[in-house]
């Protein structure tokens, strides 16, 4: 019985005991939890702080805030002085570091780039090829053609125009750091129409106008309900928490706004219909990261071209408001005793008034985050799959970007296709015809070649370790060398030259045929140092448009071990004749095979891969080389400029021998 009348007391009891538990608990929290929440926040406060580029962006981050310790922190950071930064610990902090983690702009410590996820500001200037294409129309012919150049070009030629924020232009109009991509603003966030930020704001103003005025009826109209700890709420409570919001918001939008000030941005949009490119070569170690290929495009519906395109330019501010001491003390001094009487004055308030700042805090840090959720992922990239491993291997984002541009499918050179040499240039377009598939292509490529090769540009746009690039400079040397040995010959005159390459180009559109297509490779002697000189950029397009041609047909030609007919023919390379002379002329350290005529497309060129397709056919013959795809396609050109050399040569001689009989 005495059991029974103990169990009855005891749950009895437990309701008041638990009630009692739970409010002290529920109190402890509001109380002393509540506004701790609100100092950090440091990973949402500093990318919210990075991607601000206005007012209306400051004063979202100021109602009912969160990070307010970041805030301070990153202001100091940003615009502090040695003494200010060493009181926070960052004396010896560089200005990149904050640049990098703080500020939407890029320069030349920092810079952004693609990665599987999204976009990673880093520091340094690593590889990266921002371009505009657009249709050009011919003033004399009225031809269109599809340009691409920077964005420094489309503001030279009229094509881009500045908009707000043009004051930041040079003497010559253009934009400093504009070879730096701003890819945050312009590609990793899909920014969402000005209505919902103004909406943000008004909902931020609603919630903390709202904590303000039920801080107020739970003192002043209701205070016997809202009591603390059995008292009524002390007189200085709200006073204190309404003086201490008012300084916090103050003192955090002048933290946002000092800190935004410290970039600027200029607005660019175009004139004629446009689209952007952003090409990220692969493999590209950037620290401890590695990063991969990427193509990002902003274009119209459809793939097609628009004017409805923006791009915001963000640089480092030359006028910076947050570098008066004044102000930046002002600020921080407001920011931190704003906090503190807030934080006293919760204290003496209702627990609930507390849970509901605390909940207005929770509230506006989701919406804020929900104004730029929208980013790039990959399927934002334009270089997937096969392609983009087979890219990284040879570091050919140049020609397949070429090939995306155009929509090619294929390009090769034909052999002996009985082409012209001597004196001639251009290509086999008439002025009165438009320009080709193929024609274009080269175009394209060669002005890629150029806009990724100017000595005068930043590391950032030159990419000189590129192996075509390489292959292509040594073919040049090797071309001009034979040149200047070949015009020191009496017979040999003029101050201009060049051969003949034959090509079909094949489109995506297999309804269309390829036709087989000329381009002339020129080269001019010096009037100063009579030194032969040929374009570089033309060699690298040809080798480049066609190794990646190559190497997107097939594969296996990254296998090593290539060979080379010895011959210039099938006939040549099948002769007894052959076998013989080059054991005895040729033969040194390497061994020649004799291989099926299958191995090698003659009519294309005089190397291949071997393989044990055709093993009982045994009619070229071949030598194998441990040289490179690149290397052994440039022996081919050389091939092809030595033959017009000459050709052009014997051509001078008789005619030289002729003058000279009829003397």
């Amino acid at each position: 019985m005495s059991w029974c009348l103990t169990s009855l007391a005891l749950l009895l009891i437990c309701p008041g005991a638990l009630a009692t538990g739970w409010d002290d608990f529920a109190d402890d929290l509001a109380t002393d939890l509540a506004p701790l929440i609100s100092l950090f926040g440091e990973r949402l406060s500093t990318q919210f702080l990075s991607e601000s580029t206005s007012l209306l962006d400051n004063f979202l981050f100021c109602v009912a805030p969160i990070g307010i310790l970041t805030a301070v922190v990153s202001v100091i950071r940003v615009c502090g002085n040695s003494s200010l930064r060493a009181f926070i610990g960052r004396a010896q902090e560089g200005p990149g570091d904050a640049e990098n983690e703080l500020l939407s702009c890029v320069s030349e410590m920092t810079a952004e780039m693609f990665n599987e996820g999204g976009i990673s500001r880093v520091l340094g200037r690593p590889r990266m090829l921002e371009v505009v294409g657009w249709e050009d129309v011919d003033a004399q012919t009225q031809e269109r053609s599809f340009r691409v150049g920077t964005l420094r070009d489309a503001l030279q030629e009229g094509v881009w125009v500045a908009g707000k924020g043009n004051w930041i232009l040079d003497e010559k109009g253009y934009l400093p750091e504009l070879d730096v991509p701003n890819l945050s603003l312009n590609k990793g966030i899909e920014r969402r129409s000005q209505g919902w930020f103004y909406a943000a704001a008004v909902t931020g103003v609603v919630l903390q106008g709202g904590v303000l005025i039920y801080a107020a009826i739970t003192v002043y109209l209701f205070p016997q309900q809202f009591k603390k700890d059995g008292s009524l709420v002390v007189s200085y409570a709200f006073p204190l928490f309404l003086l201490g919001t008012m300084m916090l918001c103050t003192g955090m939008f002048l933290c946002a706004f000092i800190i935004e000030r410290a970039s600027t941005e200029c607005y660019l949009r175009p004139a004629t219909p446009s689209k952007i490119y952003w090409l990220q070569p692969g493999e590209q170690e950037v620290g401890d990261q590695v990063f991969g290929a990427f193509l990002g495009v902003n274009e119209g519906p459809g793939s097609t071209l628009t004017q409805n395109l923006m791009y915001i330019k963000s640089v480092r501010s030359p006028e910076n408001p947050g570098k008066s001491s004044l102000l930046l003390y002002f600020t921080v001094a407001v920011t931190m005793v704003g906090f503190v009487l807030q934080f006293v004055g919760e204290r003496g308030l209702h627990a609930s008034v507390i849970l509901a700042e605390m909940g207005a805090t929770f509230v506006m840090a989701v919406v804020r985050t929900c104004l730029r959720t929208k980013r790039t992922g990959p399927e934002e990239n334009r270089l997937k799959g096969e392609e983009r491993h087979l890219v990284e291997h040879k570091k050919q984002e140049l020609d397949w970007f070429a090939f995306y541009l155009l929509g090619v499918e294929g390009f090769r050179l034909v052999l002996d296709a009985g082409l012209s040499s001597g004196t001639s240039s251009g290509t086999s377009q008439t002025s009165s015809q438009s320009p080709s598939l193929g024609a274009r292509l080269m175009q394209t490529r060669i002005q890629l070649a150029r806009l990724t090769s100017n000595p005068d540009e930043e590391s950032s746009l030159a990419w000189d370790d590129l192996p075509i690039r390489r292959v292509a400079r040594n073919l040049a040397d090797t071309i001009e060398s034979t040149m200047n040995i070949l015009s020191s010959w009496k017979s040999m005159s003029g101050d201009t030259a060049g051969f003949d390459l034959a090509f079909t180009c094949q489109s995506l559109d297999k309804t269309t045929s390829p036709t087989t297509e000329t381009y002339t490779i020129k080269l001019e002697r010096s009037e100063d140092t009579l030194q032969w000189k040929v374009d570089e950029t033309e060699l690298e397009a040809v080798l480049g448009l066609w190794t990646w041609s190559l190497l997107k047909s097939d594969p296996k030609w990254l296998h090593s071990g290539l060979g080379r007919a010895v011959g210039l023919t099938i006939s040549e390379a099948g002769k007894e004749e052959t076998d013989l002379y080059f054991h005895k002329w040729i033969f040194r350290q390497r061994e020649a095979k004799m291989v099926s005529s299958k191995m090698i497309p003659f009519d294309h060129q005089l190397f291949g891969y071997y393989s044990d397709t055709h093993p009982n056919d045994k009619s070229i013959l071949t030598v194998k080389t441990n040289n490179t795809l690149e290397t052994m396609a440039a022996q081919d050109i050389f091939i092809q400029f030595l033959r017009s050399a000459l050709q052009a040569a014997a051509r001078a001689c008789c005619g030289l021998e002729q003058g000279q009989g009829a003397n």
